[in-house]
């Protein structure tokens, strides 16, 4: 094979994942995060803990390279393109451990014919040889089309970029130990791509305890903790800091005041601290044996689906090859799932798939392997491993394909239409409208006259800042219930003594204060997850609640009477009745999809009281085919006798 074989080789696998990616790539905004992260990278903002610097900076970049997109679709493109760089890295990974294997099998023929000659140029060329690049390929694009790495590409989000680091930080650290080139420069940059990982993503620490594992049990030696060994650990942290003062743009940007400025953590260095180690989130971690019963549970429901079910017999192949040929490459592999895994399993969070990313890995290096394994065992079968990719395209396509998920912008154009102009509506759809509504908002300038109170958000003190600067004029109005709340907040935030029952008390009452000072100025809306949470029952108590359009509008005395024209027909909910495709199972789609149903179950029955008997019975029966487990809504189809 000529000398830039492997430059080509690593070209395709990027050029065919991308392509792939193109075509199930989300044309919009999705669920949770993605409107914050989009708005921070388009903003040069602070995004939600742990901040993500390195992600916002790049993302900035990227947003602004004059392309002929959308803005959200430009970001989703970020996401398939950093994914597709794991995967020409990930294809450069296997060729490293290939080599490696290829030296300890020749050392062994060597021992055996003392008169043959081996060189590393010798092996390198065995292993760049046309079989072994295509094995390389093809299980780089088993890795880019596994259901863990496909569906990060699809979407804005940081695992994607967190994706090409991990295997970055993989190929430097095996490339400084598994070959003959200069140890200290591979090594120098693993440090550095460490710091890079941690200002981008935490799952960076899911690598440690592999990579020390090598790094004190080089390959083929016995441990090494000798004084020189860890001096040179200590020099390390040298390039490690220079990757990880990304992290000081965190407080210098928050300082200016931008747009997005989630913590506001130029406030003081406890409020940093607070961000960048995610402590809101510590809550989910190790919560006990149910929540690791059903990671455990999801791990292995997934867990064929990496390999596209027929790649399972290169796993077993790779697991038992790689044991035989170098244990310490197997435990390094093996430290990479049982690390990854350890943590994620035990972390409380319904889309914890991304979080197994370190693990996939791993396990499809294994399988690498094991293909190679088959190959030298058997070579007639190498044109049968295409299979492999095509088999994991045909199994994981339908779970991971966005490119008809428009569910998002359909619900937050919908509601947000049917709000009055200069509404305030106060919601906590995080997933499904608040941080999409904030990027139409903010980044595109749609319905600037809404005012949007995160409910769950004012549980943060930063948020507070936010929602004064956003809003100074509503947040005017209530400045005396927000400051008194406050006072509680800060002792809750720093872990001193607060109390529960005051803080809850100051809350209510703050967010009443918002619909009190606001009622005859503004229309004033709720969204349905407050009425059916207990906690809030106090929330517009003594109010009316009215639906209308996606939420429920407040009101008391004469225009509490007044009768609101039920009308469903521009709601356009076609998407929510046919898609997105084979993605009934996933929590958010259904999620979004229930809360519609029910939204115009409620429109159905103020209709239905106030004599609107068409209406009724089109809001009904959209309610159903939406949600055919809605039995609210086939009860008033019944009450109608249709």
């Amino acid at each position: 094979m000529k000398k830039n074989g492997k430059l080509i080789f690593s070209a395709l696998s990027f050029i065919i994942s991308f392509v792939i990616y193109l075509f199930t790539l989300a044309p919009d905004l999705n669920f949770t995060d993605a409107g914050e992260l989009a708005g921070v990278c388009a903003t040069l903002g602070i995004a939600h803990p742990t901040g993500y610097p390195l992600f916002t900076i790049l993302g900035f970049v990227w947003s602004h390279i004059p392309l002929p997109f959308t803005k959200i679709y430009q970001m989703n493109l970020f996401a398939a393109f950093t994914t597709s760089v794991s995967v020409a890295v990930f294809f450069n990974v296997c060729l490293l451990i290939f080599e490696y294997f290829d030296v300890l099998s020749k050392k062994q023929l060597k021992s055996k014919k003392p008169k043959s000659i081996i060189t590393t140029e010798t092996v390198t060329t065995i292993s760049n040889s046309m079989p072994h690049l295509l094995i390389a390929l093809i299980s780089s694009l088993v890795y880019a089309l596994s259901n863990v790495v496909w569906s990060i590409s699809n979407s804005i989000e940081v695992y994607s970029l967190e994706a090409a680091i991990m295997t970055l930080i993989l190929y430097t650290f095996l490339k400084a130990l598994l070959s003959n080139e200069k140890t200290d420069r591979y090594l120098l940059m693993t440090a550095f791509l460490f710091g890079l990982g941690f200002s981008n993503h935490m799952t960076t620490i899911l690598l440690v305890p592999a990579v020390l594992f090598l790094y004190f049990k080089r390959p083929g030696e016995k441990f090494d903790f000798s004084n020189q060994t860890l001096k040179y650990l200590a020099l390390l942290a040298v390039p490690f800091l220079i990757g990880l003062s990304f992290h000081l743009y965190l407080p210098l940007r928050a300082a200016t005041l931008p747009e997005f400025n989630w913590g506001w953590v130029s406030r003081n260095f406890d409020k940093y601290i607070y961000h960048v180690t995610g402590k809101q989130y510590q809550v989910w971690m190790f919560t006990g044996s149910e929540a690791f019963m059903g990671n455990l549970t999801k791990f292995f429901n997934i867990f064929p689906y990496q390999f596209g079910w027929l790649g399972l017999i290169s796993f077993i192949f790779g697991i038992y090859k790689v044991f035989i040929s170098s244990k310490d490459i197997f435990w390094f592999l093996i430290l990479l799932v049982i690390g990854c895994l350890a943590y994620s399993l035990n972390y409380s969070i319904h889309d914890i798939e991304t979080y197994f990313l370190a693990a996939v890995i791993g396990l499809l290096l294994f399988s690498a392997v094991g293909l190679k394994a088959i190959y030298e065992y058997y070579p007639k079968v190498l044109p049968a491993f295409i299979l492999l990719p095509l088999i994991s395209l045909a199994v994981n396509f339908n779970d991971v394909n966005e490119s008809d998920n428009r569910l998002v912008p359909v619900y937050t154009r919908i509601l947000s239409e049917n709000l009055q102009p200069h509404a305030l509506i106060i919601s906590s759809q995080w997933d499904y409208y608040c941080s999409a509504f904030w990027y139409k908002q903010r980044v595109e300038g749609y319905r600037k006259d809404i005012v949007l109170v995160e409910k769950e958000l004012l549980r943060r003190t930063w948020y507070l800042e936010q929602f004064r600067r956003w809003y100074p004029q509503t947040a005017k109005l209530s400045e005396g219930k927000m400051n008194t709340y406050l006072e509680q907040l800060e002792l809750f935030e720093s872990g001193s003594n607060y109390n529960p029952a005051l803080i809850q008390k100051r809350f209510i009452d703050m967010i009443n204060s918002f619909i009190d000072n606001n009622y005859g100025k503004r229309p004033i809306y709720v969204t349905l997850e407050i009425l059916q949470n207990e906690q809030d029952a106090d929330i517009g108590a003594g109010y009316e609640k009215i639906p209308v359009g996606l939420a429920f509008r407040l009101e008391k005395g004469e225009k509490a009477k007044q009768v609101y024209t039920v009308n469903v027909d521009k709601f356009n909910l076609d998407l929510f009745l046919k898609g997105p495709k084979n993605r009934n199972d996933n929590h958010l789609v259904k999620g979004i999809k229930d809360l519609t149903a029910y939204n115009l179950t409620n429109l159905g029955r103020y209709a239905l009281v106030n004599n609107q008997i068409d209406a009724a019975r089109k809001a009904f029966r959209l309610a159903v085919r939406i949600n055919p487990e809605n039995e609210v809504a086939q009860q008033g189809i019944r009450q109608l006798g249709q």
